[in-house]
């Protein structure tokens, strides 16, 4: 008869079991003397199994984090929303505090080569009918309505008043075409200023007109620092570059598609007329109007007043 100490315990293995003795003796002493070893564990399978986990968890937690992020930053409700209305597409990443000046203009973007628009024959050469035509029709819109709300949400911006309601502004845009109109025009004075007086008589001077210039180019340069175009251009050396090598753009700029923009401003066209004025201009407007009404018109002045629908709405002081 079998004592309890003879009987060999029974247990089923969850995973393996350890490699047996090859010594009959050790392996009765072991079975008889020993609980059963506990299960075998794959440790590398239990890390497999946390690392996936956590791959998983972190995963869902970044898509979430940039999910909301990116509905923050491109909602129609935040006051920062940029892609739409800024054409250097800034980031506010770099710069949490950076503030997005608001625009109701509906602005699109489209890649270009600067070299390869079809209208810069008619604004290059001498002054001529189509070249003023050119301006005149670039500055189309110039002057646009604004809204209330639109003025409130441009820093509680004022303006001045326009006639059956709203008020009249622009956008700069505007101002730097007008800025250069002028640069281009005080490089032919004997064309548009034929008459400008050389001193103080009430109206503009060449002091005056000059002023005015060195005014828009140090505009420009402010502006051309805060685009600031980071295309790359690379230099070559051609049979007609022997001093200085030719400049060439490889890539296209990223451009606000100008003719979504300027019909936009042209449907929101405002003419001059239609400004409030206080009460002093009119009788100051009576009084200039009864001694300029025998006066000719300057080719500037012609520009300004060629017909067609907004023709008023191009400001040029």
């Amino acid at each position: 008869m079998m004592s309890s100490l003879d009987e060999k315990p029974h247990y089923t293995p969850l995973l393996s079991q350890p490699p047996p003795s090859n010594h009959p003796r050790d392996h009765d002493e072991e079975s008889s003397l020993t609980p059963p070893p506990p299960p075998y564990i794959d440790e590398a399978l239990i890390w497999r199994r946390r690392f996936y986990t956590l791959l998983v968890t972190s995963l869902a937690i970044i898509l979430s984090l940039t999910a909301a992020f990116t509905y923050h930053y491109t909602s129609p409700s935040n006051p920062n929303t940029f892609s739409s209305t800024c054409p250097i597409l800034p980031t506010t990443s770099d710069n949490p505090n950076l503030k997005i000046p608001f625009s109701p203009a509906p602005v699109t973007y489209t890649n270009k080569f600067m070299n390869t628009d079809p209208d810069t024959s008619k604004f290059l050469g001498e002054p001529r009918p189509e070249l003023d035509k050119a301006w005149h029709d670039l500055l189309d819109g110039t002057l646009i309505y604004f809204s209330e709300d639109e003025l409130k949400k441009a820093g509680n911006a004022a303006s001045i008043s326009r006639k059956g309601g709203g008020y009249v502004g622009g956008l700069g845009v505007s101002h730097s075409l007008h800025c250069l109109k002028r640069i281009k025009q005080y490089l032919h004075p004997h064309y548009y200023y034929p008459t400008i007086a050389t001193a103080p008589s009430g109206n503009e001077t060449w002091a005056d007109l000059t002023s005015h210039v060195d005014h828009c180019l140090e505009s420009l340069r402010q502006l051309v620092l805060c685009t600031a175009d980071t295309n790359v251009y690379t230099l070559h050396w051609t049979d007609h570059s022997v001093l200085k090598p030719s400049v060439k753009v490889p890539q296209p700029n990223v451009c606000v598609d100008w003719k979504r923009l300027h019909g936009w401003m042209k449907g929101r066209g405002v003419g001059f007329g239609e400004m409030v004025h206080p009460a002093s201009h009119h009788r100051a407007q009576q009084s200039s109007q009864s001694s300029s009404s025998s006066s000719s018109n300057t080719p500037e002045k012609s520009g300004k007043e060629q017909g067609g629908k907004g023709a008023g709405s191009e400001y040029d002081s």
